[in-house]
């Protein structure tokens, strides 16, 4: 059993863990399925440590704002507490990822900043976690700051001012299709194809912040009941253009002559944007700073050598070429 003065058997009701799910949602969910406050509850977590500004009382109130974090000790003890095996814990909690295990091997020691240092707590979909048996309020710990649940359309994200559920998309199946492609991408080539998402994703919203008033873009904002001009409408609006301009740019890596055709594949890019009805002029820019992005590595960077994104053609003479050819499409 772990430790002297640790837990010795599991609280009488379970809480199994969400999929993606933060600690700190998962902890305050089964404290209160025993009728634990949540202070009561991290005494039997060892012998916890808080932050300054991490005291139970605060975070019990406001989870989506907060995410715990335990040392080896502490793990095992609320495995115990959990009546689940660590590994289990391990592979559904994010929070108990190794890189955010916190130091030391003797007493357990937990830890719950006021805010996490890696991720965004973005709100569970309602219906996913109804199906487990959820009832209260979850959160997850994400790389972005939402999630779209393609099985009941619904756009979760890190807003405060939506606690009930998310945002529905019934009326924007095109958002829900691009994120199955984002998803393909990423089973196909692996951290590669989220990297490459990500540079499409940053040039679509380089071009809303320019021109948020593009008219597709103001029309799925009223879709689901969101202010055309907020920050927090942005991923939302943009995420069809950038699955496009995706697989637009994974043409061209993975083609054959695109050591010689980077004009031919700016002409490409840019009558996707005619057909959106984006300015082609204000937006040409990332367009080209991606094209840049491209250059020849130093010496010293072309170390960690064959880092070629898995199913990508070789790069060959594209980064040799690359500047001159950017500075010709200019």
């Amino acid at each position: 059993m772990p430790g002297l003065y640790g837990p010795r058997q599991p609280l009488p009701l379970r809480a199994h863990p969400l999929p993606g799910e933060s600690m700190g949602s998962f902890v305050n969910r089964l404290a209160h399925a025993n009728g634990l406050g949540l202070a009561d509850f991290l005494q039997r977590v060892g012998q916890g440590v808080g932050s300054s500004s991490g005291d139970a009382a605060r975070v019990e109130k406001y989870p989506q704002y907060t995410e715990m974090y335990v040392n080896q000790a502490g793990l095992e003890y609320l495995a115990v507490l959990a009546g689940a095996p660590a590994a289990v814990l391990q592979r559904a909690l994010p929070g108990l990822a190794p890189r955010h295990r916190l130091p030391g091997d003797g007493d357990a020691v937990w830890k719950w900043p006021w805010q996490p240092p890696e991720g965004h707590l973005v709100r569970c979909c309602t219906r996913c976690a109804e199906v487990r048996g959820v009832r209260e309020p979850a959160w997850w710990l994400v790389s972005d700051s939402w999630r779209v649940c393609a099985r009941h359309q619904l756009w979760c994200d890190d807003s405060r001012t939506e606690p009930q559920g998310g945002l529905s998309l019934k009326e924007l199946p095109e958002v829900v299709a691009a994120h199955l492609e984002r998803a393909r991408l990423k089973r196909q080539f692996g951290r590669s194809g989220e990297e490459l998402f990500a540079d499409a994703f940053q040039v679509a919203a380089d071009w809303w912040r320019s021109m948020p008033m593009v008219l597709r873009w103001v029309h799925r904002a009223w879709a689901c009941g969101l202010e055309d001009r907020s920050i927090r409408v942005m991923p939302l609006v943009v995420y069809p253009e950038a699955a496009q301009l995706a697989q637009l740019m994974l043409q061209f890596e993975q083609s054959d002559v695109r050591d010689r055709d980077a004009c031919g594949w700016l002409g490409k890019a840019e009558a996707l944007m005619e057909s959106w009805d984006l300015d082609v002029q204000a937006g040409r820019g990332p367009l080209l700073d991606w094209l840049h992005r491209h250059r020849a590595p130093s010496d010293a960077e072309a170390q960690p050598a064959a880092r070629t994104r898995r199913g990508r053609l070789p790069l060959g003479r594209f980064f040799q070429i690359i500047g001159s050819l950017v500075d010709v499409c200019r």
